[in-house]
């Protein structure tokens, strides 16, 4: 819960400003920042696998769930390239009548962009949870050395070898760690559908 929970709220809270920045702000080099985060959803996380543990090793955080949680402070390309799509979706005359209003551009996001676009922000809490709730490598990799920081994905790897694959046992406890995502799939599902199909509306 620490990581999905975490995670997801980073997330957020990097990815939202971003992609209004890239949707509805006018600036220089808007374009080759959008290629360059298009570009980085092209890029397999296995590759930088060395090279960010040797850095968060620098910093002796390896053993815990924090290189895991802090890069989503930073940056997510797919939550970004998709709210920014469907930040595309809300009509400029909103924006504009808030901007009569006197609003400014923090003002507009929070008080006009935010709750119009409920749906789209549910779509990526819901795919951020999901991953860091069923991440696998990510924990093995840099909290596998400490049975205390394991996260139910990893434990039920452990599980499973502890008990010689004991299969209702194993089962079991799979439907355990996979019931809260389940849960929260049922009670976000309209959100979620909403959120996926309006983010094609308008490219």
């Amino acid at each position: 819960m620490i990581y999905a929970g975490l995670g997801t709220l980073f997330t957020l809270l990097s990815s939202i400003p971003v992609a209004y920045a890239l949707a509805r702000m006018r600036w220089r080099g808007r374009q080759a920042v959008f290629l360059v985060i298009i570009a980085a959803m092209m890029v397999p996380p296995q590759v930088l696998s060395v090279p960010l543990y040797l850095l968060w090793a620098r910093f002796h955080l390896t053993g815990t769930l924090w290189p895991l949680i802090l890069p989503y402070f930073l940056l997510d390309a797919f939550s970004i390239f998709l709210l920014r799509q469907f930040f595309l979706t809300i009509p400029q005359s909103y924006l504009d009548a808030a901007r009569v209003d006197g609003c400014g551009d923090l003002r507009t996001l929070l008080r006009v962009l935010l709750p119009m676009t409920r749906p789209g922000i549910a779509a990526i809490s819901l795919f951020c949870f999901m991953y860091t709730w069923n991440d696998y490598f990510g924990p093995l990799l840099y909290a596998g050395e400490n049975p205390d920081q394991w996260t139910l994905s990893l434990a039920l790897a452990s599980f499973r070898g502890a008990h010689q694959v004991q299969w209702n046992l194993t089962m079991a406890a799979t439907v355990v760690v996979m019931l809260p995502v389940i849960l929260l799939f049922v009670l976000a599902q309209k959100s979620f559908v909403r959120g996926i199909t309006f983010t094609g509306v308008k490219g």
